[in-house]
């Protein structure tokens, strides 16, 4: 049986640091627009993740981002330029691949979304969409401070299906209507 050897196990130790690094941008900008959060994630794995070879003749590779500082430190400019052509190569090829996977995968529009159908068209008939009417967990109903029974009243009253005179013995409940 091969043992590894320090080169791999230095290897297996960078991998699974730089996997860290990249779930760590994912979840830093999960607050950010899809684009923003993929654009992030494919920086850090270009920085991460590019390889160079160090030794062209025996192919003996590392991660770019070593070769950049360590010869730019010690040999200057001219030197890393190979590198940071490489590097921002890779880093373009993966944005223009997140622009056009983000166009491809868009939602619906707001508009279309604000129509007067009760819920969007569901592709699966999951049991987590249909009790939300088709909204996902991630866009939950925002309540503006309402509580459960004075929500259902302004979502009924705004859909049309209680008249204005049932409500509440008569009256229009103040918060909910309330933007």
């Amino acid at each position: 049986m091969n043992e590894l050897t320090t080169i791999q196990y230095a290897w297996i130790i960078y991998f699974a640091g730089s996997l860290g690094c990249t779930v760590a941008a994912w979840w830093m900008f999960l607050w950010a627009w899809r684009f923003v959060r993929y654009a992030a994630v494919v920086t850090v794995v270009t920085i991460l993740f590019t390889p160079y070879a160090i030794d062209p003749k025996t192919m003996m590779m590392a991660p770019a981002i070593y070769t950049l500082v360590f010869e730019g430190i010690s040999q200057g400019k001219a030197v890393i330029m190979p590198v940071i052509k490489l590097m921002v190569g890779i880093w373009l090829i993966g944005i223009i691949l997140v622009a056009v996977f983000v166009a491809l995968t868009r939602r619906q529009t707001y508009k279309n979304f604000q129509s007067n159908d009760p819920a969007p068209p569901v592709k699966g008939k999951s049991r987590r969409l249909e009790h939300h009417a088709g909204r996902r967990h991630e866009n939950p109903v925002r309540r503006r401070g309402l509580n459960r029974d004075e929500h259902e009243a302004r979502e009924a009253l705004l859909r049309g299906e209680l008249p204005r005179g049932e409500v509440l013995g008569g009256e229009i409940p103040m918060r909910a209507l309330r933007d």
